[in-house]
């Protein structure tokens, strides 16, 4: 099985990886939102009472 893949010298930096960025900024832009409204929500339930 080995044999049908090519084995490549890996040379650092020359990989193109600007969707990995992409989606690491959608990533961290999401989990910001997500931890915001999770406290907001708390910061509400200690007004409330609830």
């Amino acid at each position: 099985m080995a044999s049908h893949h090519e084995v490549t010298e890996h040379k650092h930096g020359e990989m193109d990886i600007t969707d990995h960025q992409k989606t690491f900024a959608g990533f961290i832009k999401v989990s910001t939102w997500v931890a915001g409204l999770s406290i907001g929500v708390l910061i509400f339930m200690a007004l409330t009472n609830a």
